[in-house]
């Protein structure tokens, strides 16, 4: 039976973290004016590559650049490096692509870095010992006085050397790709947080605030601070209403960038050092602050000793999801009393393009359930974390139905079946009325009616410059009487049960979702013909699908089903020489159908070229070493010992095919070899080779 692999939800775990420090050894916000504000001209700046090279900023002409300052260990820098190297503008040479390490990673974190997340083609720079830049200061000199710059911040330049835009957070490539293509005109300079205020809409939100878990939550931080000999942080009125906002927030739109597209630190002005943890989908107080202090950089920030103040926020959503959010700063407290939860509604300002709305799915029903009420939900499709569907309130809508005879809909979205016939339900936003979702009923023969809950698979969000106007549905006219002659119709048989249009059976009580981890810590080792995949186990897993990236086809192809229990996979027959990308993902079986982590997490590996054949001629007093090429090797060493017993020695990196060792002694024996290596995605891979002895003459 072929197995089937759904496309699962993200982890239902999700942290994500920013940070705002005012000073330290992560960016430092200056206080002078900025000389390369989103407008100007680009000014020449250099930072040191991993490769020891200068990298400055000014463009090639008619090369657009994109510069991404962030740090390592930061998630959403990750994801925006990812997005980038997976484009491949950088790889065809459309675009400079650079990647400026802000938190003094090492040349082997950041190394790491570019072969999880990167590519070849980006430029990888940090600081590195000595260097002619400090990308901290390059980023730095980006930024205007007013900015409160957030990592990852991308810098976009034109192929005429003039910064087009200022990013703040994470950024899919399309966005940033799409930013050098505008005029650049029409933004003011040094104000990359500001949104499109054109493009936002006000949408109101209901859900329920917990202050327990709040208090539950500071009781943690305390307690892992004071065992940090921290002092313990203070809950502030002003930070907790900031908090409780933004978990609101997430739930429509889960990143640090607000959904009205500025960044998080727009929301206060308090303070000179902030700092934001999020969370989802965690059940639990003390679920959420083992995943933070689980991180490096949510736990950085919640043991942060020039913090004195936070606020904290629980915002469960209208289908249960729990929203979590910590916001810190350097102010004194004002201490609120709180307890208990309490139902609210709150507004969210919100970009149109990151509206993605739902409605039910469409309903057939049974021309006998007249009167039968639904109710025209309208949910909004978190882009950042799917698994999130909050409600949106009915308040925020206009309701119309193309034909009240067959369905009418109140103006609070409540919709009764009045008869035979098809009704299409829509709901128009009150704050645009272009943005609108669809619903249909059909009211005919016995009906199978569903949930009103479920996804529609036809729904449909209409977006237009300008308000479609709907059509009236004319009345009919009242027809003038006309005699009918009466047709004998023969009695209907009672039948012996009544037939109900829809299942009197309660319903099922729901399956919960299979959620499978992402698999972590992949490896690869190689041989000159096969590599290694090793793993970390997941729990509860039950088989690993190991998948070998095809260059040609451009996509994942199966490469074995390894049962759990076992942590890694051999992949055979392969090509020496060769560059190869694979990737692991954990499945758990639930009732003959398997379900698969999310995501791919890959690692490339090349296998070693195959050993050189080499010859050495002794000449007067001097070695020549000749060998053959090499399928695949980037390059060739030599070495060479005057003792058997004795420490090779190392002669020379080339890429030619021959070398001459002179200053030789005539008449003593030496020892030789050569061995080919290749380089791919930052690593070498050396082979393997024998040994030729030589009496010089």
């Amino acid at each position: 039976m072929k197995r089937h692999f759904n496309k699962l939800l993200s982890l239902v775990l999700m942290l994500s973290l920013i940070l705002l420090p005012f000073y330290g050894s992560i960016p430092v916000v200056s206080e002078a004016s900025s000389e390369g504000q989103e407008g100007t001209a680009n000014p020449a700046y250099t930072m040191t590559s991993l490769e020891g090279e200068d990298i400055v900023t000014t463009v090639t002409p008619g090369q657009p650049t994109i510069i991404v300052f962030g740090m390592t260990t930061c998630s959403n820098t990750q994801r925006t490096i990812k997005g980038l190297a997976d484009s491949g503008k950088a790889a065809d040479g459309s675009v400079r692509v650079i990647y400026a390490e802000c938190n003094k990673a090492s040349a082997d974190a950041v190394r790491a870095f570019k072969q999880q997340y990167g590519c070849e083609d980006i430029i990888f720079c940090g600081q590195f010992g000595e260097y002619s830049g400090n990308p901290t200061n390059v980023w730095n000199a980006y930024l205007t006085p007013d900015d409160t710059g957030a990592m990852p911040t991308t810098v976009v330049i034109d192929g005429n050397d003039r910064v087009k835009k200022i990013l703040w957070g994470y950024q899919k490539a399309d966005a940033i790709f799409n930013a050098i293509g505008g005029d650049g005109t029409g933004d003011n300079p040094g104000t990359g947080s500001q949104p499109d205020v054109s493009g936002n809409v006000s949408v109101e939100i209901e859900g329920t605030e917990n202050y327990d878990y709040v208090n539950e939550v500071l009781e943690l931080v305390n307690q892992n601070r004071e065992k940090e000999g921290l002092a313990e942080l203070k809950l502030d009125e002003s930070l907790l209403e900031i908090a409780m906002q933004r978990a609101a927030e997430i739930s429509l739109y889960y990143s640090h960038t607000r959904p009205d597209g500025t960044q998080c630190f727009t929301i206060t002005n308090r303070g000179t050092r902030r700092s934001e943890n999020i969370a989802v989908s965690y059940q639990k107080p003390q679920n959420v602050m083992a995943g933070w202090l689980s991180s490096e950089g949510h736990y950085a920030n919640i043991m942060d000793a020039e913090v004195t103040s936070v606020g904290i926020g629980c915002f469960m959503d209208s289908e249960g999801t729990l929203n979590w959010v910590q916001f810190f700063d350097n102010e004194a407290a004002v201490e609120p009393v709180i307890s208990g939860s309490k139902k609210v509604s709150r507004t969210v300002v919100i970009k149109k393009s990151a509206l993605h709305l739902k409605a039910g799915r469409n309903e057939t029903i049974a021309s006998t359930d007249l009167n039968k009420e639904f109710s025209m939900d309208v949910y909004q499709q978190n882009e950042e974390w799917t698994n999130s569907k909050p409600k949106l309130l009915p308040s925020n809508f206009n309701y119309e139905s193309s034909n009240p005879s067959a369905a009418q809909v109140s103006e609070d979205g409540i919709v009764t079946i009045k008869g035979p016939g098809t009704a299409v339900i829509t709901a128009s936003l009150k704050a645009d009325s272009s943005i609108s979702v669809k619903r249909t009923f059909s009211v005919n023969g016995s009906g199978t009616s569903g949930s009103d809950i479920v996804e529609n698979p036809d729904f449909s969000m209409f977006y237009t410059t300008a308000p479609i106007p709907a059509t009236p549905t004319p009345s009919p006219a009242t027809p003038s009487p006309t005699p009918v002659t009466p047709t004998p119709v023969p009695a209907t048989p009672t039948p012996a049960e009544p037939t109900p249009g829809c299942s009197t059976q309660a319903p099922a009580t729901p399956v919960p979702e299979t959620v499978v981890a992402d698999i972590t810590g992949v490896k690869a080792s190689s041989g000159t013909d096969k590599i290694t995949v090793t793993w970390d186990e997941i729990a509860d897993a039950d088989g690993y699908i190991v998948y070998q990236y095809d260059e040609k086809a451009k996509k994942w192809e199966e490469a074995a089903d390894v049962k759990a229990g076992r942590k890694s996979y051999t992949v055979k027959g392969l090509d020496a020489g060769t560059g190869y990308r694979f990737a692991v993902k954990a499945y758990q079986l639930r009732d003959g159908e398997a379900f698969s982590s999310e995501e791919y997490t890959s690692v490339y590996a090349a296998t070693k070229p195959t050993a050189v054949t080499f010859r050495v001629n002794a000449g007067k007093k001097k070695a020549v070493v000749k060998w053959d090429k090499v399928d695949g090797a980037t390059g060739y060493i030599v070495y060479y010992k005057s003792d058997k017993k004795g420490s090779w020695k190392k002669l020379k990196d080339t890429k030619s095919t021959s070398y001459t060792k002179k200053k030789l002694k005539s008449g003593k024996k030496y020892f030789f070899t050569v061995k080919a290596y290749k380089k791919y995605k930052g690593k070498t891979y050396t082979g393997n080779s024998g040994t030729m002895k030589v009496k010089v003459k």
